[in-house]
């Protein structure tokens, strides 16, 4: 939207530079302008007004006072023929929402340039925004006229206008209209799918999307839009067949396999996303993009050297580098490589990625041992990101609870909760770690103290009911938290196996294996596959018991709460 960073075209036509140079050092009151504009020989009458209005407007404009600015140049182009002053009224209307006053000069723009496609965009806008559909599709249909030689036919410029505006009923009554008049034409179909979607009618989408496809069966945003609704509605399978044939029946349309591929790893098909972007980079060897989804995937498979030979090949392209090292850091990181891994980490500096690369370079730190580099690295990035301070005291407890310096983060707490008493991220994160040191006092003290400011933080209440029924006897206290929680969040994996869990302290086995399994189906977790593990084992159900533990343990065999199970009956 043209705002205020554009330069005054108007300056010279009206002659108003003298004016503006000398009111810039006047006052801003309605009287010291006119008697400044009297001082440079400016006369009185209604070209006069004009200029003092523009004057006024822009001064106020450069001043942030938007309201003063608008209502300056609505009366300027109420008296003005020149179509300049009522754009720019326009433009300013529009940015601040002024729907009212839109319509007002955008019809006052249209009529002193009634050839000007600008004109008529903006006034089909203000038209819908004001809820003035059927005029305004006389508009916009008139505007696609003009556009017609366009490879959408103009329905993409259309689209453009109904993405400003905010009410998603008016876009699809719209398209509706506009499909109506050209019932044979895909991108009519196409855009009133989109608009369809976006006004929470899936199934007219489909039908739209449908229809688009089949009448132009090479337009590959039409099919991806279509799997994506599919996906949207649970019919994932039909989405990955239908772009499976598509893309053997159109083997050279990039972006169709680039999406079918994206659409395979949202599935977890992930061979087959590999075998779609080694067709990509077979077809294109400089395909940095397809190239770095291959090195990703090769890591998730735990592959690493083919991962570091195709983020290798991305970096001699000279593409995505910020990515790039980012995912070689992940690498090394995976591989127990600390040293290579903040090395190639500590080479991002800046982008979005920055922070978080930082906040690696730092656990990689601690991973060799350098906690005091770790601790001054964290305390440098809370300096010169001071609005992200809590989040990094909270990476930096959290590295230090990995590397089981439990005292260390307790005390970093400590000293974030000195300058942030009560914030209850930090009191949760001191929660947590006092469990670890035995302080079930403070524990305690933390969460009641979020709880009674938050009633409602299922999470608190989980943590407080599971440590109460994990720690110690008071069991019917945390079943009343632990319910609590359920409540608030009752498909949680981790409030269902406190429940399962605090139901086994009670000796309600049946109860108890219904929410465990409920809760390991959610998310097989290897504390939740220790607790299912357990109860199994003591209420008999012995080779079950086994095959869950055993699962669990090949994929985390290092976790302590299943190496306690084993220990404890001796799985």
């Amino acid at each position: 939207m043209k705002m205020f960073s554009k330069v005054l075209i108007l300056a010279t036509s009206l002659l108003i530079s003298p004016l503006v140079l000398a009111a810039e050092s006047a006052s801003s009151d309605d009287g010291a302008l006119r008697q400044t504009g009297v001082r440079l020989g400016v006369q009185s009458g209604p070209e006069s007004e004009v200029i003092y209005r523009i004057l006024v407007g822009e001064i106020a404009g450069k001043r942030g006072n938007l309201a003063v600015a608008l209502d300056n140049y609505r009366l300027a182009a109420e008296t003005s023929d020149d179509p300049r002053i009522a754009e720019r009224a326009t433009d300013i209307a529009l940015f601040m929402g002024e729907d009212a006053v839109a319509l007002e000069t955008s019809r006052r723009w249209h009529t002193l340039t009634p050839e000007s496609l600008l004109a008529r965009q903006s006034l089909a806008l203000a038209l819908l925004r004001n809820r003035e559909v059927a005029e305004a599709v006389g508009h916009l249909d008139a505007m696609r006229e003009q556009m017609a030689e366009n490879d959408d036919g103009g329905f993409g410029a259309i689209n453009a206008i109904l993405a400003q505006v905010p009410d998603p009923a008016v876009s699809a009554q719209v398209m509706s209209q506009l499909r109506d008049r050209y019932p044979a034409s895909p991108h009519a179909l196409f855009y009133y799918g989109l608009a369809a979607m976006g006004n929470d009618n899936p199934q007219a989408a489909l039908e739209a999307l449908s229809a688009a496809v089949k009448l132009q069966p090479d337009w590959s945003q039409a099919h991806l839009a279509r799997a994506e609704l599919l996906v949207q509605l649970d019919r994932a399978g039909e989405a990955l067949e239908d772009l499976a044939e598509t893309v053997d029946q159109q083997p050279e349309a990039r972006p169709l396999r680039v999406g079918y591929a994206r659409l395979l790893i949202a599935n977890d098909q992930l061979q087959e996303a590999r075998e779609q972007f080694e067709q990509l980079v077979a077809d294109d060897p400089g395909d940095g993009d397809s190239l770095f989804a291959l090195g990703v995937l090769a890591a998730e498979a735990e592959q690493f050297d083919l991962a570091v030979e195709y983020l290798q090949k991305v970096l001699a392209l000279d593409v995505r580098m910020l990515d790039t090292y980012y995912e070689l850091g992940k690498v090394e990181e995976l591989r127990g490589n600390f040293e290579q891994a903040r090395d190639w980490y500590a080479q991002i500096t800046s982008g979005d990625r920055y922070l978080n690369a930082q906040v690696r370079v730092a656990t990689m730190e601690a991973r060799l041992g350098d906690f005091p580099a770790m601790a001054e690295r964290f305390e440098q990035l809370r300096t010169s990101h001071p609005d992200s301070a809590i989040v990094l005291y909270i990476a930096e407890s959290e590295v230090l609870r990995e590397e089981q310096r439990y005292q260390m983060s307790f005390d970093l707490l400590d000293t974030a909760l000195h300058d942030h008493p009560d914030n209850h991220d930090l009191l949760y994160s001191r929660a947590l770690i006092a469990e670890r040191l035995d302080r079930l006092d403070v524990l305690e003290q933390d969460l009641h103290r979020i709880i009674e400011a938050d009633p409602d933080n299922g999470h608190a209440l989980n943590a407080l009911g599971y440590t109460l029924a994990d720690r110690t006897d008071r069991y019917e206290e945390a079943l009343d938290y632990i319910q609590q929680a359920l409540e608030l969040l009752p498909e949680d994996a981790a409030v269902l196996d406190s429940m399962g869990w605090v139901k086994y302290r009670l000796e309600d086995y049946e109860t108890a294996l219904r929410y465990l399994r409920e809760a390991y189906e959610a998310s097989p977790d290897p504390e939740i596959a220790a607790h299912l593990s357990e109860v199994l084992w003591v209420t008999g159900a012995t080779d079950e018991a086994r095959a869950v533990w055993q699962q669990s343990v090949e994929e985390h065999p290092e976790d302590e709460h299943l190496i306690e199970v084993q220990e404890r009956f001796g799985l």
